[in-house]
């Protein structure tokens, strides 16, 4: 039984934390167009974490890893009817399958919406964990994809600027 848990332990918490990927602060004066004004709508193309496979980046982490991120940053809005609305999609999250250096490469198109017209973010992040990050596999893609995303978080509020 512990011979299991052992081996099953690192697969449930191979899901990337909203804390790893959150961004403390990438803009030091954030855009007075989008300061205190974006709300995070939707999140898609997020992975479905299952044991049995590679791990990902599921929605529910990652938008909360915007939102933080977003409110550190100064972004985020406040209270009321925001005036831009944030779609965030993965589009692909490309993993390798065997390795002792793990490169992920995340691939998110941000939208924001609001008044005039929707503007589009395409970033496209690479990111690494070694096996001196961890020597179980399982938490070095863990660790590649936690880093990727944050790369990517980060990239798009520096577009923002």
């Amino acid at each position: 039984m512990l011979v299991i848990l052992a081996f099953v332990a690192p697969g449930l918490a191979a899901c990337a934390t909203p804390q790893a990927m959150t961004v403390i602060s990438a803009a030091a004066n954030p855009s007075p167009k989008f300061r205190n004004a974006i709300a995070v709508r939707s999140v898609s193309g997020g992975q479905v974490i299952n044991i049995l496979t590679v791990p990902g980046v599921a929605n529910e982490p990652f938008k909360a890893a915007l939102e933080n991120s977003l409110a550190v940053n100064g972004y985020l809005a406040q209270s009321g009817t925001p005036k831009f609305y944030l779609d965030a999609e993965i589009q692909n999250l490309d993993q390798p399958l065997i390795g002792l250096d793990l490169s992920v490469t995340a691939d998110v198109t941000y939208k924001i919406s609001g008044v005039g017209a929707a503007a589009a973010y395409p970033i496209k992040t690479q990111a690494t964990a070694t096996f001196a990050d961890s020597p179980i596999a399982v938490d070095r893609m863990r660790i590649a994809n936690e880093r990727a995303m944050h790369q990517n978080i980060e990239q798009f509020l520096q577009a923002l600027r």
